[in-house]
């Protein structure tokens, strides 16, 4: 027998290792390329203003994957009017496109200059959305969008304009002829304007779309009437007149002690209004790309007809304003048609404040002057005017304004008693001339 090799066991097992990890060495079979898929866009929300809704959504900067940037070149803005969303129904193929915008990623930060250049400008924006943006798309609603959208899917569901059918018909001749319905309408139903978002990627990649965000259809008030502004020193203040279709609040009961009463369907909440600043004889911005949402100069709904615009005066300055009604139709705020602007230019006739605590000391062969200072910021100087006892008429010592809060008068004579006051003027063309300010009388003092 062939004695056994001590080292043989080792080379063995180098053998089978060897061929363990060639094994492992070889590729498996490809795995699929990871699809680039836009995410959505995101918190869209969509508001009515006349026959305008605004969209506003967030721009996807990242894929589903949570990659960045997202591989979105495009959004698209589709639509459905009816009474309630179909089961079933699918926005790309039932719904309306309503539009489509461009997206482009986010541009690259400018380099730094060199030191004591100045800074360089930054890059042109081209047309569209930049990635990660918040974004306001708008649709003006014509005739043809108000019309229920057709949808043929979904079991049971019938085409808009389709024939009631015999069945349907038999049973409502069945009831007696009514003169009228037996409660109105609510607020509550009635047609919608449904809205879906989908970002569009490169090679018919398409993100999932949103949920959809509605806006009710049924007519909100006209718009109030007799706009008017009128304005104070300080202060502008818009009036206007309810419309005659504004929604009024529940009526109080008609005697002390009797409970309200309670209609069949909830009474719809009561007209509000908002304030808008507008652009007379300025056309609208024609930019998609540029919108923005309305925003009021008030931001809260106003119950009455009054409003006090923020700001204050700017005298010389024209500035209209339009009111539109604020109805909450099937549980959205909705704005109505613009009323026709009330417009006004300030003009400044509101003169300073009379100078406050006017002093005089007596001096050898001078008389000197001091009083406190105003505060109006339109303040042009002071005027100080003088006469003899009694002091029945005063003219001016000063032929322009003073800026200076006090005066010496040398050109007296001693012994003869002279009355004074100052009046304030202000910068407006012509100046306003304020009221006297206290008088005061005093005599200079002869040398020794």
């Amino acid at each position: 027998m062939r004695p056994s090799l001590p080292g043989r066991p080792i080379l063995l097992l180098l053998v089978v290792c060897a061929g363990a990890f060639a094994a492992c060495g070889k590729k498996g079979p490809p795995l699929p390329p990871l699809a680039r898929v836009p995410a959505p866009p995101a918190n869209p929300q969509a508001v009515r203003v006349g026959d305008e809704v605004y969209v506003s959504f967030g721009v996807p900067s990242a894929n589903v994957s949570g990659q960045m940037p997202a591989d979105v070149t495009a959004i698209e803005l589709y639509a459905f009017t009816g009474t309630t969303l179909p089961a079933g129904l699918d926005p790309l193929i039932d719904a309306v496109k309503v539009g489509e915008y461009a997206v482009y990623p986010p541009l690259p930060p400018p380099p730094p200059p060199p030191e004591g250049a100045p800074a360089p400008q930054a890059l042109p924006r081209p047309p569209g959305f930049e990635q990660g943006a918040t974004a306001v798309v708008r649709e003006v609603l014509t005739p043809e969008a108000l019309v229920p959208t057709p949808f043929a899917g979904g079991e049971g569901q019938r085409r808009a304009g389709d024939s009631v059918p015999a069945a349907e018909t038999d049973i409502e001749s069945s009831f007696p002829a009514l003169s009228g319905p037996i409660v109105p309408p609510s607020d509550a139903t009635g047609p919608k304007r449904f809205y879906f978002l989908v970002a569009q990627g490169p090679r018919g990649r398409a993100s999932t779309p949103t949920t959809a965000v509605a806006v009710p259809l049924r007519p909100a008030s006209t718009p109030p009437t007799g706009v008017r502004v009128e304005y104070t020193a300080a202060a502008l203040t818009l009036t206007w007149t309810p419309p005659p279709d504004a929604r009024a609040a529940a009526a109080a009961p008609a005697e002390p002690g009797l409970l309200p009463s309670k209609p069949l369907t909830p009474p719809p909440l009561a007209t509000t209004y908002l304030v808008f600043e507008a652009l007379r004889g300025q056309p609208e911005a024609g930019d998609a790309y540029q919108l923005s949402l309305p925003t009021p100069l008030v931001q809260q709904p106003i119950a009455g007809t009054e409003a006090t615009i923020p700001g204050g005066v700017a005298f010389g300055v024209e500035r209209c304003f339009v009111v539109r009604a604020v109805d909450t139709i099937a549980g959205a705020v909705t704005l109505g048609q613009a009323s026709e602007p009330g417009c006004v230019t300030p003009v400044d006739t509101f003169p300073p404040a009379p100078p406050q605590r006017l002093a005089a000391i007596a001096g050898i062969g001078v008389i000197n002057l001091i009083w406190e200072a105003n505060t109006e910021a339109d303040l042009g100087g002071y005027i100080v005017l003088r006469g003899t006892a009694p002091g029945d008429t005063l003219q001016a010592l000063t032929p322009s304004p003073i800026r200076e809060t006090t005066y010496r008068d040398t050109a007296v004579r001693p012994g003869e008693r002279y009355v004074y006051a100052v009046v304030a003027v202000d910068t407006a063309t012509p100046q306003n001339v304020s009221g006297q300010s206290n008088r005061v009388e005093e005599s200079s003092r002869a040398p020794r």
